[in-house]
C-alpha cells in the first residue's frame, strides 16, 4: 500500500475495545474458564486479577504463581478459543471504523493496528472484519517484549511507520493504552463505546473522546494533528 509523500502523519488503531466492541466477550470468557477449572471468580477478583492485565499476569493470578510458560500458553490458548467463538457470530465493527479507514486511505494517510492482544485475536478481527488491507503495518503482543502500557508496541509501530512518534495519533480504549500512548509522547483519541468509566477518567490528556469514528472526518484528525482550533 502507498501513500502520499506530502502526508507527514498517520493514525494507529488499537484493535479490542476500539476497533470492535468486545470487552464484554473477553470479560465472559475468563469466568467460563474459571467455572471450568472450579476458580471462584467473583466481580471484584475479576478487577483486581484480571482487567486490564495480559495474560502472562493473569494465568499465575488465577492459578497460582508457580505454573510455568507452557501451563501459561495452554490456557492463555483455551480462553481466547473460548472468547473467538463467543464473538464471532456477534462481531461487528464500531460505528464508522471502515468509512473513516476508507477516507485515511484514499487522502494518502497510512494507518496500522497496534495490539496488546496475540497474533490470533489480532487476525481474527482484521480478517472477520476485512479490513486487513487498510492496514500495511500490524503488530502485537507476539512482537515485543512489554505490552502496553510499556510505549515498546506504540514506539515500534512507529518505527514502522517511518514517523516520529508525535506525528503518530492513536486510537484507544483502555487505560494502558492512553497509558503507553502518553509515554511513547503520540496524540490519542479515547474511543469510549466501551470503555470503563474509572479508565476514561486517566484519558485526561486525550486531544479528543468520542463514542465511535462516526463523526470522524480526516479534516478533523488533520486539525487535530497540525494544531488548528476545531470549529
Amino acid at each position: 500500500m502507498e501513500w502520499h509523500v506530502s502526508e507527514n502523519w498517520a493514525v494507529i488503531f488499537d484493535v479490542d475495545g476500539t476497533m470492535v466492541n468486545n470487552t464484554a466477550f473477553h470479560r465472559q470468557a475468563w469466568f467460563d474458564l474459571c467455572a471450568r477449572y472450579d476458580i471462584p471468580l467473583t466481580h471484584e477478583a475479576y478487577h483486581d486479577k484480571v482487567h486490564a492485565r495480559s495474560n502472562d499476569k493473569i494465568v499465575p493470578n488465577l492459578f497460582g504463581a508457580s505454573v510455568d510458560t507452557a501451563f501459561i500458553r495452554r490456557i492463555e490458548i483455551e480462553k481466547e478459543s473460548l472468547y473467538r467463538e463467543t464473538f464471532r457470530p456477534q462481531m461487528c465493527e464500531t460505528p464508522g471504523l471502515t468509512a473513516l479507514l476508507t477516507a485515511l486511505v484514499e487522502d494518502g494517510i497510512p494507518c496500522a493496528a497496534a495490539s496488546n492482544s496475540p497474533v490470533e485475536n489480532v487476525d481474527f478481527v482484521l480478517d472477520g472484519l476485512g479490513i486487513r488491507h487498510f492496514f500495511p503495518v500490524i503488530f502485537c503482543r507476539d512482537d515485543v517484549a512489554a505490552g502496553k502500557p510499556n510505549p515498546e508496541l506504540f514506539l515500534k509501530t512507529a518505527s514502522g511507520l517511518n514517523l516520529p512518534p508525535d506525528r503518530c495519533l492513536v486510537f484507544e480504549d483502555s487505560a494502558s493504552g492512553f497509558a503507553a500512548a502518553r509515554t511513547a509522547q503520540m496524540p490519542y483519541v479515547a474511543i469510549t463505546c466501551g470503555a470503563d468509566k474509572t479508565e476514561l477518567s486517566l484519558a485526561y490528556d486525550a486531544v479528543l473522546q468520542c463514542a465511535d469514528f462516526a463523526a470522524l472526518t480526516v479534516q478533523i484528525l488533520s486539525a487535530l494533528m497540525n494544531g488548528r482550533v476545531l470549529n
